[in-house]
């Protein structure tokens, strides 16, 4: 198997491969595949979308499986902020993320979301709990080892 290393510029001039983590929170030493990329984008809307739906049947009172205007709006905003996202390689959840491409408002919309749904999605989906729990996991250790979430220039 060949693995493709980028080198990136560091601060001392030494080149050193640029690690990313995938859908799995497995991390590589070069960047991920476009395949990669849009599995992890793929999970991250899967997961939010999963969370607004709870959010928006809870608080809203919309019908299970349908989401009001207001809900439909922030999933699609969401969405495409994750598209989007230029350090997708190397995020690991947005709530930690060193940049903010999040509206003020949205923000604060996908916080509450996050909060009322969180605690409920042990009850709808265990699995993606406990993949989520470990993946966070896996992302603080990923975090540890130096990689950051920063721009690419």
């Amino acid at each position: 198997m060949v693995q493709h290393v980028e080198q990136v510029k560091h601060k001392g001039g030494n080149a050193a491969p640029q690690a990313s983590l995938d859908a799995h929170g497995v991390v590589h030493n070069r960047p991920l595949t476009p395949e990669e990329r849009r599995e992890k984008q793929d999970k991250e809307i899967t997961n939010v979308s999963r969370m607004i739906g709870i959010y928006c049947h809870g608080v809203h009172k919309s019908a299970k499986g349908q989401l009001c205007d207001e809900c439909r709006d922030l999933l699609e905003y969401a969405s495409a902020r994750i598209r989007a996202c230029r350090v997708m390689d190397t995020k690991t959840f947005c709530s930690s993320c060193k940049i903010h491409c999040y509206a003020p408002v949205k923000r604060e919309q996908i916080r509450q979301v996050m909060r009322y749904a969180g605690p409920r999605m042990m009850l709808v989906d265990p699995g993606r709990v406990l993949e989520h729990i470990i993946d966070s996991r896996k992302a603080r250790a990923f975090e540890k080892q130096g990689n950051s979430t920063q721009a690419s220039k």
